[in-house]
């Protein structure tokens, strides 16, 4: 996959819906169209979540994608992303695991959230899907700001002791991802399936899915071919295709 220039604004409140809403209103945005921002402020996460980023300290982008294929090969679209996310960690020193469907973590803080979404723009039956996937990184965050989130969390900073620039590592970031899109949008979940398993957080442990109100509870046994997560509970193994996953048995 190709990005082209990333285009750069001062502040928006969400570089997801800013393209979000360029295509809902006609505009064609080309694959590999990248927003960047130096302050997003009502960013947003999976459910509810917010993800807002400091003022020129953290990293917050979206770029445009054109899926083909079966529309479940998309469930492991945030997976691609987030390998592609500890590519580019691994490069600057910092070590990271995946974790299942959209985070990237440091031990158990997470450093980098991702967001896809698809668009609502019509296209005719056979075309390519348009998807919008957005990506939040800790870059500047400080540990004082860190304890007064409601979740452990990291940052580049956190983990380096470097004082880095969104900026600068947004360039790198593309280049990490290239080329796990490139695999994805060819093979799919099978393609990424052994880089993912021996990166991702969780694998063969008790963990705890929970989908709005419902938790389900049992040892993560693997995961399937679109990239759905297996879960096996009272000896049945079942496909869960979104949720939040949280380690260990703890409700």
């Amino acid at each position: 996959m190709r990005f082209l220039p990333p285009q750069w604004i001062e502040r928006v409140a969400s570089t997801n819906t800013s393209l979000l809403e360029q295509l809902a209103g006609g505009i064609c945005l080309a694959a590999g169209t990248v927003l960047a921002t130096d302050e997003q402020t009502a960013g947003r996460g999976r459910g509810d979540h917010q993800w807002q980023t400091k003022p020129g300290r953290d990293l917050a982008c979206s770029f445009v994608l054109h899926a083909a294929g079966a529309a479940e090969n998309l469930c492991s679209l945030s997976m691609a992303v987030a390998l592609g996310v500890t590519d580019m960690l691994a490069g600057i020193g910092i070590i990271a695991r995946t974790k299942w469907p959209n985070d990237v973590t440091v031990g158990h803080r997470k450093i980098c959230g991702i967001l896809p979404e698809l668009s609502h723009q019509a296209w005719h039956q056979g075309d390519p899907a348009v998807v919008v996937v957005g990506v939040g990184l800790n870059v500047g965050m400080s540990h004082a700001e860190a304890a007064a989130i409601d979740q452990p969390a990291t940052s580049v900073h956190m983990e380096t002791g470097r004082t880095a620039s969104a900026r600068d590592l947004l360039p790198e970031l593309l280049a990490a991802l290239a080329p796990r899109l490139e695999r994805w949008s060819l093979g799919g979940f099978a393609s990424l399936r052994p880089d993912w398993e021996n990166r991702c957080a969780g694998l063969g442990e008790v963990v705890t899915v929970i989908d709005g109100d419902t938790r389900r509870q049992g040892v993560l046994a693997g995961f399937g071919n679109g990239g759905q997560l297996l879960l096996t509970e009272a000896g049945r193994t079942v496909d869960i295709w979104a949720g939040h996953l949280r380690l260990g048995g703890s409700p």
